[in-house]
């Protein structure tokens, strides 16, 4: 087999390599035969990750700092969402404008729907084509119970993944299928409305593994809001070895989500009404080990997202009399992406990996892009990462993406990173990433008109002039990553300065030139302003005893506006400090109690009045595991935000995050 890895390291590490043109181990070759050898040492001690330079590496040669959050741990914390996991980041807020869109951002909420960092699900990108750039509602495209682990890592990496790579890479790590082989059920039931459902099967040969997942999600939202929410997923994952060199992932999903929006029955802007949003991808990868020292890995997705949302609206517009209309805010978004990278081991000290790629996107909608169809940018890409162990104590890791944006031009989006390896357990790191956004179809290209039944007559509130440019970041820190094995405990801090320039912004002046029969004026979408971010953040883990788990996050910044008005009126302002604290105990006769708090100090996810203040929240989950006719099986209660009722999001509007309890019965073929 060569240089292949023991078939349960690499089963284990398979999930992690999809969609980023690993092989498990291989390409570490002398170094990885030497650094592990059982499962525990890769998952225990120092957890092999590839989402920071799509080099499989240990944690602590990793071009920057990483959190890995592996299934036992998401299934201990009693998250129900992904963007709840990810309050165990340091650095991360949560928020959503609902209770059916939660959202989780690293360091600011710079808009409602997570456009500036990327999420990947197996190496596929998960944001829509069709409106801004969203991501929270691809976080919902995973089944909590399916994943595997999620790396999370903690800055900007358009380097490895070009656009969108602003702040922060989730990557969301699905459980390879012959690991899933029989069947699985759970179901959750309790307070605000929550009645969550799951089941899997899985079926299997030595060569070939076949997973089925299929689950609903409900509750009610916050309160005070009309946002109760359905969410209904079905998932296939099959995964083959025809030969010792070849494997093949494919993946075909669907989820429709039916959720509550709008701010009252008569807002004239947002009355309540439904939304329904309906996604589907497919997704094709291919990897083969040419021979000792070279991989191949070729990339196929395809996904496809679909909204409807009718709008009822209560127009008075003089001269005219008032009117009732409904406009359906609905669109239609298609991307298509294509990729292929080679990873060659030159030597025991270097270190390749070449790729390019190609997508399309596109996106449809009457209100939304009037009159043009179908609308669409596509980009062409070429990335590589290069790691070179100078000597045993310095390694140097070098990336670079160049993109040619159909409609944001050529781009160059490089890193360097330098890791010294003081000691086997101390690492220190330091280096500078320049990272950059492409605006979105509707930032490019938006023209919204509600005509007025019976009449020529139309407002426009937006009309893109296209002429908004990428945003670009330039990220510098310094890292330090330490482990002291006796006592069981790891320290991962980093130290920041974030300098963005040409926020994508509304403009609230002229806007664009006033049409015939047009009413009102326009916004357009514009480079306005640049802010300065800079902080300290850090993650503790100990082990106190094989029992007992400790994890403290903790997060202090400051940021700037160079704008004094937007600095003045606390535009998107993130918390100066937040701070999560974990337990995980177990207790006898297979007991085990989690214990989660989390203290975030006062901040704005939108403007200043919205002002939100500082806020905590303990969330206690109580397990039993047991076994019941052969099944695997564990009963829990959950009771997140013991502390009662607390504002949240959007105070003016009282917005609560309710206490809320529910019990979850699960079992395991």
């Amino acid at each position: 087999m060569g240089f292949l890895p023991d078939l349960r390291i690499r089963r284990a590490c398979q999930g992690v390599a999809l969609g980023l043109g690993m092989t498990g181990l291989a390409a570490a070759s002398v170094q990885a035969s030497a650094r592990a050898q059982t499962e525990d040492d890769y998952f225990a001690h120092v957890p092999v990750v590839l989402t920071a330079s799509r080099l499989d590496q240990p944690l602590n040669e990793a071009p920057g700092a990483m959190t890995v959050i592996d299934r036992d741990t998401i299934r201990q914390s009693g998250a129900r969402t992904v963007a709840e996991v990810l309050r165990l980041v340091p650095g991360y807020v949560l928020g959503g404008w609902n209770g059916a869109n939660p959202m989780a951002s690293y360091h600011l909420a710079l808009d409602d729907f997570g456009g500036r960092h990327l999420v990947l699900i197996d190496g596929r990108s998960v944001y829509a084509s069709s409106y801004l750039g969203d991501t929270q509602r691809g976080m919902m495209d995973v089944l909590l119970p399916d994943i595997e682990r999620i790396e999370v890592l903690r800055g900007a990496n358009s380097a490895a993944y070009g656009a969108n790579a602003m702040f922060g890479v989730v990557n969301i790590i699905t459980r390879h299928s012959a690991d899933t082989v029989g069947g699985a059920a759970a179901l959750s039931v309790g307070d605000n409305g929550i009645r969550d459902t799951y089941a899997r099967l899985g079926v299997g040969t030595q060569t070939s593994h076949v997973r089925l997942s299929v689950g609903e999600q409900r509750d009610r939202g916050y309160l005070n809001a009309f946002d109760d929410k359905r969410l209904g997923q079905v998932q296939l994952r099959a995964d083959f070895q025809p030969s010792l060199a070849d494997e093949v992932m494919l993946v075909l999903a669907a989820s429709e989500l039916l959720a509550g929006e709008g701010y009252g029955p008569t807002d004239p802007k947002n009355p309540y009404h439904q939304q329904r949003s309906r996604t589907s991808h497919g997704q094709l990868e291919w990897r083969r080990q040419l021979d000792e020292r070279n991989e191949l890995q070729v990339s196929l997705s395809y996904m496809e997202d679909r909204q409807r949302e009718p709008m009822p609206l209560q127009v008075d517009v003089s001269p005219f009399p008032p009117l009732s209309l409904e406009v359906d805010y609905g669109t239609w978004g298609q991307r298509q992406n294509v990729e292929v990278q080679q990873r060659t081991v030159w030597s025991p000290a270097w270190r390749t990996l070449v790729g390019l790629g190609y997508k399309d996107e596109r996106a449809r909608s009457d209100t939304m892009y009037h009159g043009q169809g179908w609308v669409s940018m596509a980009e062409t890409r070429l990335f590589g990462t290069a790691e070179w162990r100078v000597n045993p104590a310095w390694l140097l890791n070098a990336g670079l993406f160049v993109g040619d944006h159909s409609l944001a031009g050529t781009y160059a989006a490089p890193r360097l990173m330098v890791n010294w390896l003081a000691t086997p357990h101390q690492t220190w790191r330091m280096g500078v990433t320049e990272s950059m956004r492409a605006p979105s179809l509707s930032e490019y290209k938006s023209d919204v008109r509600i005509y007025l039944p019976g009449t020529p007559y139309f407002s426009r509130p937006y009309a893109a002039s296209g002429t908004v440019q990428p945003e670009t970041l330039i990220s510098q820190e310094i890292g330090y990553w330490g482990r002291w094995p006796d006592a069981q405990v790891t320290l991962d801090a980093r130290l920041y300065r974030e300098r963005m320039r040409d926020v994508v912004v509304d403009d609230d002046g002229e806007g664009t030139a006033v049409l015939p029969n047009q009413l009102g004026k326009t916004k357009d979408f514009v480079n306005r302003h640049a802010l300065t971010l800079v902080g300290l953040e850090y993650q503790l883990r100990w082990k106190a005893t094989p029992q007992t788990e400790l994890w403290l996050n903790q997060n202090f910044s400051r940021m700037k506006w160079d704008d004094p008005v937007y600095e003045a009126k606390d535009e998107r302002r993130p918390p100066r400090h937040a701070t999560t604290l974990a337990l995980f105990q177990k207790l006898p006769g297979r007991w085990q109690v989690s214990v989660l708090h989390e203290r975030v100090g006062s901040m704005t996810l939108r403007a200043k009045s919205n002002w939100m203040a500082a806020t905590h929240r303990t969330d206690i989950r109580l397990a039993r595991a047991f076994r019941w006719e052969g099944y695997k099986a564990e009963a829990a209660v959950t009771v997140q935000s013991v502390e009662g009722d607390q504002r949240f999001f959007d105070p003016q509007r009282n917005y609560r995050r309710g206490r809320q309890g529910f019990v979850t019965l699960q079992m395991e073929m």
